[in-house]
């Protein structure tokens, strides 16, 4: 788990699939070793794995689109309304870390699809909720994962503790990134 948070580790890079793996020491992508130190190195590194990783997303993305018709936000939310059942966009919005004006976009592009049902609550029609219809849980379970098979089973044969510690390290990327685009 070190060479995942130092610096000077190759960072990893994003395969023609969308996986992600170490490079070997001749990678172009690889985090150049530290002049120095200082923090503009660290900065530099962590910049660097960071579009690694946007990149490897997008792939992911468009992969899940041709192979699912889905986007990952898209899989996302329905993942969502499954695991919290009937659900307000706000509650929704919370769970699967998207703004609310972003999830009622997917929530409208999903309901056109008939992914999604939503209705306003009988009790205060302010409150929209939404549930999944029959094809909405067909698609989801029919939706290939978020993260490719080969990185699912190297992050599955760490240790525990390097997988907390890897958990850990992107929370920590993610919070402070939070609200700073």
């Amino acid at each position: 788990m070190r060479d995942m948070i130092r610096p000077d580790a190759p960072a990893p890079v994003a395969g023609r699939r969308g996986d992600l793996r170490d490079e070997n020491a001749q990678s172009p992508t690889k985090v150049p070793p530290q002049h120095g130190g200082g923090v503009g190195d660290d900065l530099g590194a962590l910049v660097k794995a960071i579009r690694v990783i946007a990149q490897a997303i997008d792939t992911r993305s468009k992969a899940m689109a041709r192979l699912s018709g889905l986007t990952i936000p898209q899989v996302v939310v329905l993942a969502g309304i499954r695991d919290l059942g009937e659900v307000t966009t706000n509650s929704l919005s919370r769970h699967v870390d998207l703004s609310p004006g972003t999830v009622v976009a997917i929530l409208d592009k999903l309901a056109e699809r008939g992914f999604v049902e939503r209705y306003r609550s009988p009790t205060d029609r302010r409150i929209v909720h939404s549930r999944l219809t029959v094809d909405g849980a067909a698609i989801l379970a029919r939706a290939p994962s978020l993260l490719p098979d080969d990185a699912v089973a190297a992050i599955t044969r760490m240790p525990e503790s390097e997988r907390a510690a890897l958990v850990a390290a992107f929370r920590s990327v993610a919070g402070l990134l939070r609200g700073m685009a």
